[in-house]
C-alpha cells in the first residue's frame, strides 16, 4: 500500500502541484500580468473585460481555441503530429517540476539538473518543428529562425543552470540541494564567498538573456514576428492546435522564471510549506516584472544581429561561470 501512496503523491506533484495545473494556471496568470505590464509601458489599457480587471481574458481565451474554435490547418500541414509534438512539450515541462522541492515528495538524485535539462529541451523540439512540419513558408522562417536560435540559447541556459547549481550545491548538482540548502550559505571564507557571489551573477545575466531568446520575448521575438512573418510558426495554426501551442508557451515561461527565481533566491528551507509557496511565488513576480521591463525597452533584432548578441554576451559569461564554478 505505501509503495501506491508514494506513486499516488508523484503524479499529484506531476499533473497538480507544482506540475501541469499550476503551471497552467501560473502561466495564464503570467501572461495576463505580462500584457497589463506591457500596456501601461505603452500607454494602452490591456486586457479589461473578462474577469476582474480582464484577468480571466487569457483563461477565456485558450478555452474558446480548445473547445470551441475547429482545427483547420493547410491541406498538407501535420495537424495531429503537431499536437502530439505539443502535447508531449507539456508532458515533459510538467514532469520536470517532479525534481523541484515544493512538495514533500519530488525525485531528487545526484545530477538531477541533467535531467531537467533533458527534460525541458523537448519543448524548445516542439517549438521548432511547429514551424517546420508546415509547408506554409510563414511558419516555415519561423522553425527555421527559433531553430538557427537554439543552437546558441539553448546551451547557454544548461551551461549557465549548471554553473548556478554548481555553486549552490556543488557536492551533488541536484536542483533539490540547490533550492532547499545552497551551500553558498555555507561559504566560510570570505574569498570563497564573493567567487560564489560572482559564480552566480555571471551565470544569472547569460540565464535571464538566453531565457528571453528561449521564450521569444523582445528583442528576439523573431520567431514570430507579426510584420515580417505574419505571426511566424504559429501562422498555420487554429482551435486546438493553436491553443496548445500557446499553453506550452506559457508554461514554459512560467517554469523557467519559477526556477530562475528560487534559484537566484533560495528557498529558505526553515520556512514552512504555504509560506515558502508565497514567498516563490513573490519572487516569481519580481523576476518577471523585470524581465519584461528590460525586454520591452528594447526594439526586435534581426536574426543575424540576435545571434552575435547571444554568442558574444551570454555564452562568453556562460562559460566563464562555468569555470570560476568549477574552479571554486
Amino acid at each position: 500500500m505505501e509503495p501506491l501512496i508514494e506513486f499516488l503523491k508523484l503524479i499529484f506533484t506531476a499533473l497538480v502541484y507544482p506540475g501541469l495545473a499550476f503551471l497552467t494556471i501560473l502561466g495564464l496568470v503570467s501572461q495576463w500580468y505580462r500584457r497589463k505590464l506591457i500596456a501601461r509601458l505603452q500607454n494602452r489599457v490591456g486586457p479589461k473585460y473578462v474577469g476582474p480587471a480582464g484577468i480571466l481574458q487569457p483563461f477565456a481565451d485558450i478555452y474558446k481555441l480548445l473547445f470551441v474554435k475547429e482545427l483547420v490547418t493547410g491541406a498538407y500541414t501535420p495537424a495531429r503530429l503537431i499536437l502530439y509534438l505539443v502535447i508531449l512539450g507539456i508532458v515533459a515541462l510538467s514532469a520536470s517540476t517532479a525534481l523541484l522541492p515544493l512538495t514533500p515528495l519530488y525525485i531528487r538524485a545526484e545530477y538531477d539538473v541533467l535531467v531537467f535539462i533533458y527534460l525541458t529541451f523537448y519543448a524548445s523540439i516542439a517549438m521548432s518543428l511547429i514551424g517546420l512540419g508546415s509547408v506554409s513558408p510563414y511558419p516555415g522562417f519561423g522553425g527555421v529562425r527559433y531553430a538557427t536560435m537554439l543552437l546558441v540559447f539553448e546551451p547557454v541556459i544548461a551551461i549557465s543552470l549548471i554553473s548556478m547549481v554548481k555553486v549552490l550545491a556543488p557536492n551533488t548538482l541536484s536542483l533539490a540541494d540547490a533550492l532547499s540548502n545552497p551551500g553558498i550559505l555555507r561559504a566560510q571564507q570570505p574569498l570563497q564567498w564573493i567567487f560564489h557571489v560572482a559564480t552566480i551573477i555571471l551565470a544569472a545575466i547569460s540565464f535571464s538573456i538566453a531565457l528571453l531568446s528561449k521564450t521569444m520575448l523582445k528583442p528576439f521575438d523573431i520567431p514570430e514576428a507579426e510584420t515580417e512573418i505574419a505571426g511566424g510558426y504559429l501562422a498555420e495554426l487554429s482551435g486546438p492546435a493553436l491553443g496548445l501551442s500557446i499553453l506550452l508557451h506559457e508554461v514554459e515561461i512560467s517554469l523557467y522564471v519559477f526556477l530562475f527565481a528560487n534559484l537566484l533566491i533560495p528557498i529558505p528551507p526553515i520556512l514552512p510549506a504555504p509560506l515558502s509557496i508565497v514567498m516563490s511565488l513573490i519572487k516569481y513576480f519580481i523576476v518577471l516584472t523585470i524581465l519584461v521591463l528590460v525586454a520591452y525597452s528594447m526594439g526586435r533584432l534581426k536574426l543575424d544581429q540576435a545571434l552575435r548578441a547571444l554568442i558574444k554576451v551570454p555564452l562568453l559569461l556562460s562559460i566563464i561561470s562555468l569555470a570560476l564554478s568549477f574552479t571554486i
